[in-house]
C-alpha cells in the first residue's frame, strides 16, 4: 500500500511538474486574469493539479478493484474498490474546486 501511494504521488507530481509551466507559458501570452493567477499562485495551481491527478488515479484504482477479476475475485474487492472510487472522487473535487477558486473564482 505504501508503495502504491508513492508511485501514485510520484506519478501526480510529475503531472502538475509537466502542466503547471505548460499552462504559464499559454497564459503568460497575453494580460489578462489568468497570467496573473500563474505568477502569483504558481505553487497552489500546482498543488491543485497534483490533487486532481491523485484522485484519478486513485479512482482508477477503485474502478480496476470493483470490475477487474485478474488473478482471482476477492470477496472484499467490491467494498474496497468503492472507497476507492469515494475517495479518489474527492481528492479530485478537492483539487479542481481549489483550482476553480483560483482561476475562475472572483476576480
Amino acid at each position: 500500500m505504501i508503495q502504491r501511494l508513492i508511485v501514485s504521488s510520484g506519478i501526480a507530481a510529475l503531472a502538475a511538474c509537466v502542466l503547471t509551466p505548460v499552462g504559464y507559458l499559454l497564459a503568460g501570452r497575453h494580460h489578462g486574469r489568468f497570467q496573473d493567477a500563474f505568477q502569483g499562485h504558481w505553487e497552489i495551481i500546482a498543488a491543485g493539479l497534483a490533487l486532481v491527478v491523485l484522485g484519478l488515479l486513485e479512482v482508477g484504482r477503485g474502478l480496476v478493484l470493483c470490475f477487474g477479476v485478474l488473478g482471482a475475485f476477492e470477496v472484499d474487492n467490491l467494498v474496497r474498490g468503492a472507497g476507492s472510487v469515494l475517495v479518489g472522487a474527492g481528492i479530485t473535487a478537492l483539487g479542481v474546486a481549489l483550482l476553480w477558486n483560483l482561476l475562475l473564482g472572483p476576480v
